[in-house]
């Protein structure tokens, strides 16, 4: 059963391009359980086209009896800064102005995108990622 989340980060969050924003948010879905020993951890990147249900859009990969099975595995897939399900991004509302950021929201890179990542990672207290897959930005290291 997939379960949906919010993570909400109340710090500063700056750009590798150096602009900052004043806080953000993941949505992010987990299916699975995180074992005790927390080494069955899969995490999916996706693209901006993507959501963060994984057994909508990749079937063939996860579910149960499929290579990643939520009764083995722990899998996490969080939307990305700046997509359009749910996360930071252009449409959100900036809270200094209280409108949308529309084209004042930064640009971001692919190290941006992952340090988001990183501290939702460490607000799940996930020490190590077991795998790490995505359809075009799975080769970034968490």
């Amino acid at each position: 059963m997939v379960s949906q989340h919010e993570f909400h980060y109340t710090q500063p969050y700056t750009t590798e391009e150096g602009k900052t924003l004043p806080e953000f948010t993941l949505a992010y879905a987990t299916i699975g359980q995180l074992n005790e020993a927390k080494d069955n951890v899969i995490w999916v990147c996706h693209a901006f086209s993507g959501n963060d249900n994984v057994l909508d859009w990749w079937p063939g990969l996860f579910g149960e009896g499929k290579l990643f099975d939520p009764e083995k595995h722990f899998i996490v897939c969080a939307n990305m800064l700046g997509s359009c399900y749910g996360s930071t991004g252009p449409l959100s509302i900036n809270p200094a102005t209280k409108t949308p950021y529309y084209h004042d929201f930064p640009l971001l890179t692919n190290r941006d995108i992952i340090g988001a990542f990183d501290i939702l990672r460490q607000h799940l207290n996930i020490e190590k990622v077991s795998q790490l897959i995505g359809c075009s930005l799975g080769d970034n290291r968490l």
